[in-house]
């Protein structure tokens, strides 16, 4: 009788430990949970911009018709990070915006494909936007600064 209770409890250890691995995976998305971008990541913090050399060239690489891709980390005013993925390639710009980790937005990923990316610079604020997507009430900045 020990032997069996011995063999329950140590199943119930088993089930408990893969139960937190299963919500370690999750917590990777969680709203407040620190994330850290890549080293090539653009990061948008209100504006002020970095690796925006790193855009410019996926912008080139577009425009050239070459495979490229780029990830952007735009913070909102609490501080959390939205991630926008573009990925061209060589035909369409797929794009995917997850705004999971956003303790105040939609909680939510945006996936698209758009025909073409343009620049509109400007003294005021420069942007760009996807154009002729698949969501037609969808023309998305992507990136701007001032």
């Amino acid at each position: 009788m020990g032997m069996k209770k011995l063999m329950v409890a140590g199943l119930f250890l088993v089930m408990l430990v893969g139960g937190c691995d299963e919500a370690g995976d999750k917590a990777e998305i969680e709203v407040g949970k620190p994330f850290a971008p890549a080293s090539d990541d653009v990061v948008n913090r209100h504006g002020k911009i970095e690796n925006l050399d790193q855009f410019e060239a996926f912008f080139e690489n577009v425009q050239n018709d070459k495979k490229a891709h780029i990830r952007i980390v735009s913070y909102t005013i609490e501080g959390d990070p939205i991630l926008h993925d573009l990925e061209y390639d060589g035909d369409v710009i797929h794009s995917f915006e997850d705004s999971r980790r956003d303790a105040y937005g939609s909680g939510e990923t945006v996936k698209m494909k758009c025909r073409k990316i343009e620049f509109t610079p400007s003294d005021r604020q420069s942007e760009y936007n996807l154009k002729e997507c698949n969501k037609k009430e969808y023309n998305k900045t992507v990136l701007w600064y001032e």
